[in-house]
């Protein structure tokens, strides 16, 4: 692979235009043919998501999905001679250009790749940062699905950091009761969120500001060991600076929902690092096996929260452990 997209050497040589890419974004089409815009070339740049130009045989699409009455930013690097497709979906105040890193393995192991910015994040619109009710990216999920239907070489494969695996659980309880009636042969959650760490303190506080405030400032916590992803973070164009008071309650609403989910047959491989302070992994763990009992858990000693950009031994780890190869 190339070196860090973060590295703050190229940060400074770098720049783009959000607003110019979500007025040039387009209806998503395949046909490969499109002319790619002077702020589309730039966005994909500065966040080190150019593969086509790196990756043999990759076609990048890019554009724009309505989808459950949001406009979804959506990119899907198509591999000539694929042997199967990665869906990836991002954590909470991520998007998909964040994401490179892992975008890359899984083409350079065979795999076309799709991933889209969830409602709120990134270059799809709503409400920066909030959702009414996490059933909402489920569907936003169902619809892209349907929308690449035709497009997407099996086995498929998913893989959800953090909101992103809390969504592909909301997805299993509902499609995936068992393998035979799953879409996914995987489902790969890292470091999947049930609760967040500190969980009684964000409950009382959501309690208290709820009738008065939309939202408070968000803390840029050191989720990784990667000290270049973390400066690159704090001066993102497309990170949020707030942390919505709604997007608890829905986050409220889906810890209720998942406590009284069935148990389901499906076995997906949840990694989990043991220095993540973001999530409560030794309460959320727990409560994954017992509503999915034949999970697969792998536990990264050292690792932070984001562990698809994690200092790079541990994030060979985490790598290692998705078993595309």
């Amino acid at each position: 692979m190339t070196g860090s997209p973060f590295a703050r050497s190229r940060i400074a040589a770098r720049s783009f235009d959000p607003e110019a890419v979500r007025a040039a974004l387009r209806p998503l089409d395949f046909s490969g043919l499109s002319v790619v815009s002077g702020a589309e070339q730039d966005y994909f740049a500065f966040y080190g998501i150019d593969l086509a130009h790196r990756v043999p045989g990759v076609t990048h699409h890019f554009g724009r999905l309505a989808a459950n009455g949001f406009e979804i930013a959506c990119h899907f690097y198509e591999l000539a001679g694929a042997r199967g497709t990665c869906v990836l979906l991002h954590g909470y105040f991520d998007h998909a250009g964040l994401y490179g890193r892992l975008i890359e393995h899984c083409l350079r192991h065979g795999h076309s790749v799709l991933i889209w910015d969830l409602p709120g994040h990134g270059l799809s619109n709503g409400p920066q940062a909030s959702i009414h009710d996490f059933e909402d990216y489920t569907d936003v999920l169902a619809l892209v699905l349907e929308h690449h239907r035709d497009r997407l070489p099996g086995p498929l494969y998913a893989i959800g950091q953090s909101t992103g695996g809390a969504v592909l659980m909301s997805w299993a309880f509902r499609k995936c009761r068992s393998a035979a009636e799953c879409p996914f042969a995987r489902i790969a959650l890292l470091a999947p969120l049930v609760r967040p760490a500190r969980w009684r303190h964000v409950n009382l506080l959501y309690t208290v500001l709820r009738p008065f405030r939309s939202g408070v400032r968000r803390k840029f916590m050191p989720n990784s060991g990667d000290t270049d992803f973390l400066a690159f973070v704090r001066n993102d164009p497309l990170q949020s600076t707030i942390l919505p008071v709604q997007w608890v309650g829905a986050m409220r609403r889906w810890i209720r929902e998942f406590r009284e989910h069935p148990v389901t047959d499906f076995a997906p491989l949840v990694i989990q690092g043991n220095a993540d302070e973001t999530v409560d992994w030794k309460w959320n763990l727990p409560m994954v096996r017992e509503k999915f009992p034949r999970a697969e858990v792998r536990m990264i000693a050292g690792a932070r929260h984001h562990l698809v950009n994690e200092a790079e031994a541990l994030r060979e780890e985490v790598f290692a452990a998705l078993g595309l190869a």
